[in-house]
């Protein structure tokens, strides 16, 4: 035997008790009706449904209308609200951001810009920048103006659902 094993002595009688017979039925439809919720087993001590043999009748199943819209409230909603910031990034701030980009002009180093000092990689990619707006907005104001409309329309939707009324009455 190991160290710190039980030492029982075949003659000595077991101290656990045998469960009676009507114990072990109990035991045995328990487990039959056993079932798990979450990490605990619910155990029923009602005996389990006999289903009947007979055929269940065919239940008659009626058709669902299904009323599709073209244009929810939150479509507009949200394209009311990309058009707003399209409109206003292309007739507001555009000419504004322009001004400042001239004003600002490229970076230097050495009193030389990147591109005039020899690096292939500081010109401007054209084909991302070029557009045939009048004004220059190009594909990535549109991009950010949109996602500015997005960000505006989902807080609009946001604020009109949550109880506080701030756009609603």
């Amino acid at each position: 035997l190991g160290v710190g094993a039980p030492c029982i002595a075949p003659h000595q009688p077991s101290l656990t008790r045998l469960p009676t017979p009507k114990k072990l039925t109990l035991i045995k439809m328990a487990a039959s009706t056993m079932s798990m919720t979450g990490l605990k087993p619910v155990v029923s001590l009602r005996a389990p449904k006999r289903q009947s043999l007979r055929a269940a009748a065919p239940k008659t199943v009626r058709p669902v209308r299904q009323v599709t819209k073209a244009m929810s409230d939150v479509q507009v909603t949200i394209s009311a609200c990309n058009a707003a910031m399209l409109f206003l990034g292309r007739f507001a701030f555009l000419p504004y951001q322009r001004a400042q980009v001239a004003k600002a002009g490229l970076p230097v180093q050495n009193g030389m810009a990147h591109e005039e000092a020899g690096d292939v990689y500081a010109k401007e990619a054209s084909f991302i920048t070029s557009t045939n707006d009048p004004a220059g907005f190009s594909l990535i104001d549109v991009m950010a103006w949109g996602s500015l409309g997005h960000v505006l329309g989902f807080f609009v939707l946001a604020t009109a659902t949550n109880g506080y009324g701030l756009f609603t009455q």
